[in-house]
């Protein structure tokens, strides 16, 4: 069937099925919400244990078989309407609100601090995998029109072994800012597994700053 003559289905009056699209989201969001919410974390983890021994075991054999080589990739995102300060300030407190966090993505099965780390259970490629965050190593530097806010930590496994790291930087630009993301992991873990964390990257920060642009309004509205 031709590109002209596929099935296509839209609200009256508008020019695509965005709209519909839309709306399928936030069903999603609510109803993931609700589950996650019912389940709680302990169950849920319990819920995907096999899933995440398999995703430790993934890790760990693409850390030997890469042997220290690593491979990066990197998404920019552009903001509008909030500055750089703004949402890593919001980002910093959301840390604290598990369900802010949870909520960023689909595939947030976990996201739990305890003592100095920060526990993840997330999708990475095809694998349900756990790791932890390091302390995050803060710097700022000035770069172009405004400062630029930079954040680095690496991710690890519970025994410490290191499977990667995540660099983000925030600038400021005329009307907003952008977010430069990047995620590194083992070489053999090829271009498809980092261009899924970059899709991953997209999906979390992309709802990350519009809850922050929206709480931030309502504190000034109120």
């Amino acid at each position: 069937m031709s590109s002209d003559t596929a099935t296509r289905v839209r609200l009256a009056g508008e020019e695509d099925d965005s709209a519909i699209d839309r709306f399928e989201v936030r069903a999603a969001q609510r109803a993931l919400a609700l589950l996650k919410a019912k389940l709680g974390r302990e169950r849920l983890l319990d819920l995907l244990a096999d899933e995440i021994a398999a995703g430790e075991s993934y890790l760990r054999d693409h850390v030997a078989r890469s042997a220290g080589e690593e491979t990066t990739g990197t998404t920019t995102l552009h903001a509008h309407g909030i500055t750089a300060a703004q949402f890593t300030s919001w980002l910093s407190q959301a840390f604290g609100r598990e369900d802010v966090l949870l909520a960023g993505h689909p595939e947030h099965y976990s996201i739990h601090a305890g003592g100095s780390r920060v526990n993840i259970v997330e999708t990475l490629g095809d694998h349900v995998c756990s790791f932890y965050m390091r302390e995050w190593d803060e710097a700022t530097a000035q770069a172009g029109p405004g400062p630029t806010y930079g954040r680095r930590s690496r991710m690890v496994l519970e025994d410490g072994t290191i499977v990667g790291g995540i660099t983000n930087s925030f600038a400021d630009v005329e009307g907003g800012f952008t977010a430069s993301l990047s995620v590194t992991l083992p070489a053999s873990c090829g271009p498809t597994v980092i261009e899924h964390h970059l899709e991953h990257f997209a999906v979390e920060f992309h709802n990350w700053i519009l809850r922050a642009t929206s709480e931030s309004s309502a504190r000034s509205d109120g």
